[in-house]
């Protein structure tokens, strides 16, 4: 084998890019796991920044809900704008879940490795993206903070179904739940294998599927009763309370060092469906 492959050499068949000159996320694997320390530690900060900016907007915009009674009036007389965030707030979601990295692994070995044959098809092939690729991150930031938004509006119609007191104690709750699994999850002695991950998340989805069949039903043929609607509410708090905790652990395992994006939408909404499924919870025992 040719010494060039292995020394980084600038010409030639093997032709790379020197290390030295990359940014340093980029001298690691792209996956989270296989990054140093420091990379790693960066991109907790960055998952965790981005999802403490959601989680403000949301609460604070349904706080200022629930204390400016025009803003109140604003909201059921104009219920239009409610289903268009609604709207939004899962096309937005599912943009973001299928859009490609601004960075795939095979655009680094498409750059690094491929041999100078002249063939600009094959590269051109390899460098095409689809129509609903965020090519940057400032693409990737605005269209999640259009996605909370759209979620902070909806969730303010529902929290007004609610007196504040009971709002404030589901909140205080699900902080400590929140703040619990985190700590737990990101522990060397809860690390559970990948394999019993996706055994758990299979299951997890067909849960998932469960709640919004259950969440249609009532939409079109009424309200459940108020044991149903309490046992709905600790099966939500059960089923979240789990993704929270296996989401938490795969986007520092699986995931890659350019999804901070997807990391922090997937986490923002295990906390927002917690906190709607013990606010449940929370109505339902004050009612008794």
């Amino acid at each position: 084998m040719n010494s060039e492959y292995y020394s980084g050499a600038t010409s030639g068949p093997y032709a790379t890019t020197n290390t030295n000159d990359l940014p340093d996320d980029f001298k690691y694997s792209v996956k989270v796991i296989s990054c140093e320390p420091e990379v790693r530690l960066k991109f907790q900060r960055k998952v965790y920044s981005i999802l403490i900016i959601q989680l403000l907007i949301t609460f604070l915009y349904s706080l200022a809900v629930l204390n400016l009674p025009y803003l109140q009036n604003f909201m059921v007389n104009h219920r239009g704008i409610f289903i268009l965030s609604t709207i939004i707030s899962l096309v937005t979601c599912i943009w973001l879940s299928f859009a490609p990295n601004s960075n795939t692994e095979d655009d680094d070995i498409s750059q690094s490795f491929m041999p100078n044959t002249g063939d600009s098809t094959l590269l051109q092939h390899r460098n095409s993206k689809p129509w609903y690729h965020l090519a940057s991150k400032k693409a990737q930031f605005t269209v999640l903070m259009i996605f909370t938004f759209a979620e902070a509006y909806s969730m303010s119609i529902v929290t007004l179904t609610y007196d504040s007191k009971t709002i404030l104690s589901a909140l205080l709750i699900t902080l400590v739940v929140v703040v619990g699994v985190t700590v737990s999850s990101l522990s060397p002695l809860f690390q559970v294998s990948m394999n019993s991950l996706t055994s758990v998340y299979y299951w997890l989805n067909w849960a998932l599927w469960l709640m919004i069949g259950v969440g249609i039903s009532t939409l079109f043929f009424g309200g459940m009763g108020g044991f149903s609607n309490l046992i709905f509410g600790w099966f939500g708090a059960f089923v979240f309370t789990i993704y929270l905790f296996i989401d938490t652990q795969l986007i520092f395992r699986k995931c890659y060092i350019d999804d901070e994006i997807k990391c922090c939408m997937m986490l923002y909404l295990d906390i927002i469906n917690l906190f709607l499924s013990i606010l449940r919870i929370m109505s339902n025992s004050n009612e008794d």
